[in-house]
């Protein structure tokens, strides 16, 4: 990665005309580094030896290194073979993710990412009573993959929108390949991920209807809502932990107007900056806005926003197919970093 990353930038001396995407790139490339070179300054103290500045700074240029990279790459192939590409890592995607929602479900104790046996075992009591509102927690914990299956749906989220756009040879393909992801979204039990793509879905239905049926259903969802809040929230006893969690971490977020200029600027840094805006001490805040603000500061936060939009002027509108997903998700628990997200905005104009 890092000698194609060398490759890259060298690239852009030897054009003797760079094009706006090339001077954009660059541009960005400068302003993005410099800036992180610029904060560890303000978080050398909170790193513990030289390794972990420089996993810092790696991280970063990894990150930004994954999209550009990816763009560039992709322009030495056609259409064709991207398609070719994008369908393979699909299909690869559906067996390792069936494999990984097989041993959650059957094998819940096979956590490879554990090294405590109390925590299995709980697993195994917590799974022994089967899937209810009640365990299902178990049956999100016990992922092989991660630490958690929402980061699974937010994976999977990542192909769905490659999907949509992927040219098949027949209808039959496509809608069994959008069926198998939308059937493993589900089965990660990710609530945030099942309901963005849902959304996903119903766009695309929503973009085939007329003004009428579009009209209809906004009243009907208005009028539902209005039921929903003044005649059943009395006769619910709302009791969902993991959303109750993430409103304590939007209202821990009050905490960057008590933090010293120098933090609130520019974070602590990848390693301890997303436990700073927490619902609790030691917690990770779960929430991309909290864990950037943490990290970065409020300009880190400018500066990575302005990095999707530097994205959404290469690639065109579709990142907004992974970009807006990514964003709903991240009031779950998903990771800001996520690298697949950034190399497949490098690829998605072109499919």
């Amino acid at each position: 990665m890092a000698l194609l990353f060398f490759w890259f930038v060298i690239s852009l001396f030897i054009k003797s005309t760079a094009s706006f995407t090339h001077k954009l790139s660059w541009f960005y490339i400068l302003g993005f580094i410099g800036f992180f070179i610029f904060a560890h300054f303000f978080w050398l103290d909170k790193l513990d030896n030289t390794s972990d500045f420089i996993r810092n700074q790696l991280h970063f240029i990894y990150i930004l290194s994954g999209f550009f990279l990816t763009y560039y790459l992709q322009m030495e192939l056609s259409k064709t073979q991207i398609n070719r590409l994008v369908k393979a890592c699909i299909l690869g995607v559906i067996v390792v993710v069936g494999i990984e929602t097989f041993f959650r479900f059957f094998l819940p104790t096979l956590d490879l990412n554990s090294e405590s046996t109390d925590y299995l075992i709980e697993i195994y009591q917590g799974a022994q009573g089967g899937l209810s509102f009640d365990t299902f927690y178990f049956f999100k914990m016990s992922s092989i993959m991660f630490f958690d299956s929402n980061y699974v749906g937010a994976f999977l989220i990542i192909f769905l929108g490659l999907n949509m756009f992927v040219n098949y040879d027949s209808k039959f393909w496509r809608l069994a390949s959008f069926t198998i992801i939308y059937f493993l979204i589900f089965l990660t039990l990710s609530r945030a991920a099942i309901v963005v793509s849902a959304g996903m879905g119903l766009y695309f239905v929503w973009n085939k209807w007329s003004s009428y049926s579009k009209w209809l259903t906004v009243l009907l969802s208005i009028g539902i809502s209005i039921l929903v809040l003044f005649f059943i929230q009395d006769q619910v006893q709302f009791q969902d932990g993991s959303f109750l969690t993430k409103l304590q971490i939007l209202e821990g977020l009050n905490g960057f107007f008590d933090q010293e200029i120098a933090i609130a600027l520019m974070g602590l840094g990848y390693e301890v900056g997303g436990y700073l805006y927490s619902y609790m001490s030691g917690g990770y805040a779960h929430i991309h806005f909290a864990i950037l603000l943490g990290e970065l500061g409020l300009l880190g936060l400018l500066v990575y926003l302005s990095f999707w939009y530097v994205i959404r002027l290469i690639s065109g509108p579709r990142v907004l197919f992974l970009f807006i997903p990514f964003l709903i998700i991240g009031f779950s628990l998903a990771d800001p970093w996520e690298i697949a997200y950034f190399w497949a905005c490098g690829i998605i104009h072109k499919i």
